[in-house]
């Protein structure tokens, strides 16, 4: 009997078939089964089916063999073994099923010599193999946890007396898996674990301390584990840190080890300041994106809603480029003082109106920005300030840009908003066509789809101005040497922190194509084009001085372990461990994949998803969520028992942080019973602050001492390190070295200041989050990463602020007693009100429990931010509604009473503002022309009159 089977697609077919009908092969590539077991062109095969079949009775005797001596071992089965074993045997496994086959040997069982009882064992045997070897691997590790119990009691005796593993540790100890991934949660002793897992190595599998390897990740972490288990368990294995271990390949491998440069800074500065002018190309962009896009890191279309746009808009400064070069000096006078200031800054209300300013100075056309119109407005509350005035010689033209499409369309207007702004549109065109002066129309979006600046050089050139580039070179070295600091410092360093993420994610050379076909966003495409031939010096640069930098010890370390044939080093271990596995970047993840390859070792990562944060250094959560995915057969193993915190508050953390669906499921379990471990200590968030906050962190640690004893140790955490300079500053504390901070109040009491991040890993008696605020600045922090820097790292998107959430997680679990999270009561965190929400921890109850968006100052008339500033025209700060002036204008210079100003109908340039009476907190509106010698304008106002403007603006 022949079994004829097509190379291509690996299926049975007849052996009358022409062709293959799965893919359609043709009969001379038909492959068979020889007499050998081995696979034979279908013409080379042997025609008498007996020795086909006395071929699968030797196999059958080959097999009890490997059979019995798989499960005849005192060690644990790894699934390396098992899969190699099964992947021998797999094929005759459809042989001995195939009907022909069996009903063969039940005719023919006496003359080939085995029968269909030793068949069907076979394939049993071989279908339940995997579940046996776990099986089996289940009652190696139960047997050795009895046989090993003393052992594994007392081996950790010489770190500490009074540590003992539990039984998911020492389970972890004992499994000998290919790539083991280890979830060990916070304060569960996932270092003892380690610790313990190289001594068990070590003695009881002979396993050479040159063999192993752990890695971590700072130098923190590694001076822990050395202490452990090079110190006090007198193991030698090899601890370092992954740049180390980079390093040391590096060294090893070459004849000339390469240096390593630490200032990036100098090579770049260089660059971008001296020999930035030979390259034309590279000038042209960096004036580009210095004026035009730098400090814009979105366009105003990506907007979903109207709040979304004017939130974004309140949240940064649109400066010009003639701002920065310093060519902006305007003297106003205080309406209300009569005393002048200068103001040397340009500061305009979007995205679009700076790039039309900065195409107008580039090019040598004066303009001024929202200058008064020449002309009256009959019946308007205000000046009407078009966007732009424009004079060249003679030639003069007015300049309003829209917010909208050319056909009049928006994303963010309803249709009666939308119907308003067309109505202005309709009503300016009227008033400069009566009045005779010229108005160039800009829009936010062209029909043709090309760019606005495409077609403000075509409505320019139609009215008569004459383009008149400025030269590039003058420009870039006007701007190196007025705004260094601010601007050329800034692009350097963001330069270097791109740079750093772009290695940390692997890429060489080559990636730019690979992110700009990720983007169409012009600014990130400018800005590659930037980085790109910065890049390439500052790289030729260093491989000319033969030196690397920190990301290079690792990426160029991995090319080596890939040419390892060709190399004078090669490292030779059986395991690597890796501390801290939720952090790991895809740089680091490649490397790691490399030295596997390399040496075969097995591979035992430790960590805990639910503490990664580190994305904005580079780590991949997903890298540690898809472990054995990524890198082969193995296990995935628990740690669930800690000893540091309360079961209760490991319920309230747990529960909080898998809101997250991603996160990998576990629950914590400590023999820790404490009532109220989480407690909402609020203040009053209305006048002094600052003052209201520090004297509640002080009554704080009042109530920990007067529970725990002044001896207690007390984290205080910070979302960021100046919320330690706010609490030196209220004078209810002082810094007395790194850290380490002083209650006046309690002078003798132990108190450590840490941001979040930094208070990773450690442990404190109690614990104070220190600024539980709905803030850009608070808990959950609301920065947003510049889209550049998203195209080089990992965001995880699957819930709101999902990392934040995680580090909240880490800021809760450092305590072993209580959190006591300060919180304002009218602007507390989203997370404190969803912990007392879900959990019912205890709280002010006076505590605001909606969500307060981030820019608390809202413009009355339509509930957009508001945005303060010197206005030139009417000559005092005002706070202006972010909103497009078409849509709304109002402006107040009151943030207690906003209340829209006004022309006073009194005097020529007078305008109604809000004043507060000298001898209460009440409010009147009073004209800008008033001064006390009596001479100005006297006219006063009930504060409900507030005129509604609906005139050109």
């Amino acid at each position: 009997m022949a079994l004829i089977y097509c190379p291509e697609c690996k299926k049975q077919i007849s052996d009358k078939a022409e062709c293959c009908p799965h893919c359609g092969l043709p009969r001379a590539y038909f492959t068979q089964m020889s007499n050998q077991g081995k696979i034979i062109p279908v013409e080379k095969q042997n025609n008498d089916p007996a020795e086909d079949y006395k071929t699968l009775r030797n196999m059958l005797i080959s097999f009890d063999k490997d059979y019995n001596e798989i499960f005849n071992t005192q060690r644990y089965i790894p699934s390396s073994t098992a899969k190699r074993f099964y992947k021998n045997y797999a094929y005759y496994v459809g042989v001995l099923k195939d009907p022909m086959v069996k009903q063969y040997i039940a005719n023919m069982s006496v003359s080939i010599g085995f029968n269909a009882e030793q068949s069907n064992r076979f394939v049993s045997a071989m279908e339940d193999f995997y579940e046996k070897v776990d099986r089996f691997n289940e009652k190696f590790i139960e047997q050795k946890l009895i046989e090993y119990k003393e052992y594994f009691d007392n081996i950790l005796k010489s770190v500490d007396a009074n540590v003992r593993l539990d039984d998911e540790q020492r389970k972890a100890v004992l499994t000998d898996e290919d790539y083991c991934l280890l979830i060990a949660g916070a304060g569960a002793g996932k270092t003892t674990t380690m610790a313990a897992k190289v001594k068990y190595l070590v003695e009881k599998q002979s396993v050479t301390p040159k063999d192993i390897i752990v890695i971590s990740y700072t130098n923190k972490a590694i001076d822990e584990l050395k202490e452990r288990i090079n110190c006090k368990l007198n193991i030698p294995v090899k601890i370092c840190t992954f740049h180390s271990f980079g390093y040391e390949i590096l060294r090893k491998s070459s004849d000339v080890p390469p240096n390593v440069n630490y200032k990036a800074y100098s090579i770049i500065i260089d660059y971008l300041e001296k020999r930035v002018f030979n390259n034309k190309r590279l000038l042209s962009n960096l004036v580009k994106f210095l004026g035009f896009y730098f400090d814009i890191p979105e366009d105003i279309f990506k907007f979903n809603s109207l709040n979304d746009y004017c939130t974004y808009k309140a949240s940064l400064d649109y400066e010009t480029i003639k701002s920065r070069l310093g060519d902006y000096i305007k003297t106003i006078a205080n309406k209300r003082t009569k005393k002048t200031r200068t103001i040397t800054g340009e500061f305009l209300r979007s995205v679009q109106e700076v790039q039309i300013a900065n195409f107008l100075y580039l090019n040598s056309i004066d303009y001024e920005y929202e200058r008064p119109y020449e002309y009256p407005v009959p019946g308007a509350n205000k000046m009407y300030t078009p966007d732009f005035f424009i004079k060249q010689g003679e030639n003069e033209c007015y300049l309003e840009h829209f917010g909208i499409t050319e056909n009049f369309q928006s994303d963010i207007y309803n249709k009666s908003q939308l119907e308003k702004y067309i109505r202005h549109i309709i009503d300016k065109r009227k008033l400069h066509k009566l009045k005779g002066t010229a108005l160039i129309e800009t829009w936010c979006q062209y029909n043709d789809n090309r760019s606005l600046i495409e077609h403000l050089e075509e409505e320019l050139n139609k009215n008569g101005f004459i383009l008149k580039p400025r030269d590039n070179e003058e420009v870039y070295r006007k701007l190196t040497e007025t705004g260094k600091d601010k601007y050329v410092f800034k692009l350097i360093m963001f330069m270097i922190e791109f740079i750093e993420k772009y290695k940390t994610c692997g890429y060489d050379e080559a990636g730019f194509k690979v992110l700009r076909n990720k983007t169409d966003n012009v600014r990130s495409l400018l800005f590659l084009d930037i980085a790109e031939e910065v890049y390439r010096y500052y790289q030729d640069e260093l491989r000319r001085n033969n030196q690397i930098d920190f990301s290079d010890m690792i990426n160029d370390a991995e090319k080596i372990l890939y040419e390892i044939s060709q190399s004078n080093y090669k490292p030779s271990y059986k395991y690597i461990i890796i501390d801290e596995f939720q952090d790991i970047a895809r740089q680091r993840f490649n490397l790691t994949k490399s030295l596997v390859d390399v040496t075969g070792a097995k591979v035992v990562a430790v960590g805990d998803d639910w503490q990664s944060i580190y994305a904005f250094a580079g780590s991949d959560i997903t890298l540690f969520q898809k472990f054995l995915e990524l890198m082969g057969n193995g296990k995935e193993m628990q740690i669930t028992h800690t000893y540091r915190n309360s079961q209760e508050l490991i319920d309230i953390a747990g529960s909080f942080v898998q809101k997250n669906p991603s996160q990998i499921k576990k629950r914590l379990i400590s023999p820790k019973r404490l009532e109220n471990p989480v407690i909402v200590e609020c203040f009053e968030d209305t006048s002094n602050y600052y003052k209201n906050w520090a004297s509640k962190i002080e009554e704080v640690v009042g109530k920990i001492v007067a529970e725990y004893g002044r001896k207690t140790s007390i984290l205080m955490i910070g979302r960021y390190n100046y919320d330690l300079d706010y609490l030196v500053r209220s004078g209810k504390f002082e810094e007395i070295k790194k850290t380490r901070i002083r209650c006046l109040k309690y002078p003798y009491t132990n108190i450590t200041f840490l941001t979040a991040h930094s208070s990773k890993g450690l442990g404190f008696d109690n614990v104070i989050l220190v600024n539980m605020m709905e803030a850009k600045f608070g808990f959950p922090s609301q920065l947003e990463d510049d889209p550049i820097m998203k195209l080089v790292t990992y965001t995880d998107n699957t819930v709101p602020y999902a990392e934040e959430r995680r580090l909240f997680y880490v800021a809760m679990t450092r305590t072993k007693n209580r959190v006591y999270m300060i919180a304002p009561r009218k602007r507390p965190s989203r997370f404190v009100i969803e912990l007392i929400q879900d959990f019912d921890i205890p709280h002010d109850a006076n505590i605001n429990m909606e969500i307060v968006e981030r820019y608390t100052l809202k413009c009355p008339i339509c509930g957009s931010p508001l945005k303060y500033e010197n206005n030139k025209n009417y000559g005092i700060p005002l706070y202006m509604c972010t909103n497009e002036p078409e849509i709304c204008d109002f402006m107040t210079n009151d943030r207690v009473a906003p209340h829209d100003i006004y022309k006073c109908p009194k005097c020529a340039d007078g305008y109604m503002i809000v004043k507060k009476n000298k001898n209460d907190e009440s409010r009147f509106y009073g004209c800008t022309n008033y001064d006390r010698t009596q001479k100005g304008c006297r006219n006063i106002a009930n504060i409900t009159i507030c005129a509604s403007n609906d005139s050109p603006q």
